[in-house]
């Protein structure tokens, strides 16, 4: 709670965390992330669903991405954990399903929801040289906040409407499954590598 300049106070009611992690040793462990999804890719044509370009794979990443891709997940569970809690105290056990994204020139992924999960992750294994795939993450108050005076916004309230997170080697990013969120058309050289999640609550 703040005081305002006319001296009445501002609560910040409802906030959406979104969660940003940077990995100790992110160069070998992606490394052997990028050398498992490249492998992958070769003998698996890869799903479309929110992705408009690229290659999307199977949600089965934590049978075959090894000793890398499990330290991504238990990093991600002890991120989800770290900010959450429960009324009596005990811990939350956490269940991950999760697939790699290979984004070529001009690919981007379409706005879409994470349905049935707690948290959304995203975690950056290769981002390349160049401009856009920028994760864009949708205010959740729209269209309410545009309806009746669309050239006015709340002041020292932090981003409205949308809010970008620029992709770095290295940095995970999640926030909760029910947020709007999409990625913007890569439009650097070679290819962006990611791997998302779906990190449930099962106890």
């Amino acid at each position: 709670m703040s005081e305002g300049r006319t001296g009445g106070r501002v609560s910040l009611l409802f906030a959406t965390p979104v969660v940003l992690g940077e990995f100790d040793l992110a160069e070998e462990i992606n490394a052997a992330l990028e050398q498992r999804i490249l492998a992958k890719r070769e003998d698996d044509k890869g799903l479309k669903l929110s992705n408009r370009g690229g290659w999307q794979s199977t949600h089965d990443f934590v049978r075959w991405s090894g000793e890398a891709g499990a330290t991504v997940i238990k990093r991600a569970c002890e991120l989800a954990s770290a900010h959450v809690s429960r009324a009596d105290g005990t811990p939350v056990r956490w269940s991950v399903d999760a697939w790699a994204n290979v984004s070529g020139p001009g690919a981007f992924n379409m706005p879409h929801v994470h349905g049935g999960t707690y948290w959304a992750a995203v975690y950056y294994v290769r981002v390349g040289e160049g401009d856009g795939g920028q994760l864009v993450l949708h205010d959740p108050r729209m269209p309410g906040l545009r309806m009746h005076a669309p050239g006015i916004r709340f002041s020292n309230m932090g981003p409205d409407v949308r809010a970008e997170i620029k992709p770095k080697e290295g940095l995970l990013v999640m926030f909760p499954g029910w947020l709007s969120h999409s990625v913007e058309p890569w439009l650097g050289s070679g290819e962006r590598i990611s791997v998302a999640m779906n990190i449930r609550a099962v106890g």
